[in-house]
């Protein structure tokens, strides 16, 4: 009989992983003290009829940056207006071929994002921005290593038994 290692580590359950389509990263910075406008740029977007599937903002002592993805389809329209908004950017970074990850931790999500966190740094998969919430922990990623990723965090966590595709089977798009 073969004992097994006290070093054997337990997979973390969730409850499940999805994978977005394939996207753009659009990144805004700017200095303190300066106007942003970032609701601005998002109220016009919206106006657009434009689906943000990922949003998230973070602020430093002297930087606010939002990060944000769009459908492949919209990034005409929302470099036009981000070149017509009134608004102040020390920089503006558009990341095509991005793919969103979401996993939804099922209780686990402090031991988790560090697990996860340590599988793109230990296989150098490029992590564009994250964002949490009680319910999920969405990583942005180039969209070609989503698979690989996925395959990665098997060693680490454990999908329920009914667990669904990881690539929606379709897609929904807003009418004007």
């Amino acid at each position: 009989m073969i004992e097994k290692s006290a070093e054997t580590h337990r997979k973390i359950a969730i409850g499940g992983i999805k994978f977005s389509e394939e996207l753009v990263h659009i990144r805004l910075m700017a200095q303190k003290l300066k106007d942003t406008s970032f609701s601005g740029v998002l109220q016009l977007i919206a106006q657009k009829h434009i689906n943000i599937p990922f949003i998230s903002h973070s602020t430093t002592s002297d930087s606010d940056t939002i990060s944000f993805c769009i459908n492949n389809d919209d990034l005409d329209q929302v470099q036009s207006l981000l070149r017509a908004a009134t608004f102040h950017c020390s920089s503006i970074q558009v990341i095509k071929g991005i793919g969103t990850l979401t996993i939804f931790p099922h209780k686990n999500s402090f031991s988790l994002l560090g697990n996860v966190v340590g599988i793109f740094g230990k296989h150098q998969f490029p992590l564009y921005s994250l964002c949490t919430s009680i319910s999920a922990i969405a990583f942005n990623t180039d969209y070609i290593h989503l698979d690989h990723v996925a395959e990665r965090l098997a060693t680490i966590i454990e999908l329920p038994d009914n667990h669904a595709p990881f690539r929606q089977q379709f897609c929904l798009k807003q009418m004007d």
